[in-house]
């Protein structure tokens, strides 16, 4: 049902934002889930999160800059950005492509971002332009943790347990940090954090909704399962990690889809 509903807003919102001449208004929903990918991303964390997400049962594809730009976006009920490097994903979106995705999120779309792909959503620094979806800074890299191009496990504490993605998940997961930030914002804002990193204390994943959209951003890479083939890379095989922090994509993908 609130698909449907999602599928009203974002089909009146981006017609009267985009025009009556939008290539993309009459095409159906193709997928539940766009991936994106090419520029900027990194395929590792495009491969693993797309088997985590199919583990899941949602349908997904994958979309570059060239999709976004003509309007692709609005055939997906969320759009995830994967790992890679943000200062590249965010200068091929351009100012067209970040303002597409704003309005795609403002107007119902969800947004997950992972590692690189969190760092995207924040204001913009005046160093590189975020997306502007929180208040705040990604701040990456996290170098007490791991300076790239190191990548190591850490772990990550959960702060919110009666949170949607928190609830009935693990108090303490291990987990890849491969070059993510760590969210710093005012404590006005409503903001859920979910997870913080064991080391530092600060805010590993964080949760909220932007317009009549919401956003899940996680500074860690769940998708990777370092001692597992399960995710169809063999990224990280070197590293021990007992157990699989899939359940928090799939809780957080169904928190962004408003699904209980």
């Amino acid at each position: 049902m609130f698909r449907f509903r999602l599928s009203v807003i974002l089909f009146c919102t981006l017609i009267l934002f985009f025009g009556c001449d939008d290539p993309a208004s009459d095409d159906p929903i193709i997928a539940d889930i766009a991936i994106y990918a090419r520029a900027g991303s990194w395929d590792a964390s495009v491969t693993a999160v797309r088997a985590a997400l199919e583990s899941s049962g949602f349908s997904v594809e994958t979309i570059t800059v060239e999709d976004i730009l003509s309007d692709k976006i609005i055939n997906f009920w969320l759009i995830l950005f994967p790992g890679g490097d943000s200062k590249e994903i965010t200068n091929a979106l351009g100012p067209v492509g970040r303002m597409k995705v704003r309005t795609y999120i403002s107007s119902g779309g969800g947004f997950v971002g992972l590692g690189g792909g969190a760092a995207i959503a924040d204001s913009s620094t005046g160093l590189w332009p975020g997306l502007g979806l929180f208040n705040g800074v990604a701040d990456f890299p996290v170098d007490i943790i791991a300076t790239p191009p190191a990548y190591t496990i850490t772990s990550i504490r959960l702060i919110n347990s009666f949170h949607q993605i928190g609830r009935n998940g693990l108090e303490h997961y291990q987990t890849l940090y491969h070059g993510g930030p760590q969210f710093i914002f005012s404590g006005n804002e409503a903001i859920d954090v979910i997870y913080n990193y064991v080391t530092t204390g600060t805010p590993a994943a964080i949760a909220f909704q932007f317009g009549q959209g919401r956003v899940f951003l996680a500074g860690f890479q769940p998708e990777i399962e370092e001692n597992n083939d399960r995710d169809d890379t063999n990224f990280g095989n070197e590293l021990v990690d007992a157990d699989t922090e899939w359940d928090i994509i799939d809780r957080a993908v169904k928190f962004c889809l408003w699904e209980n």
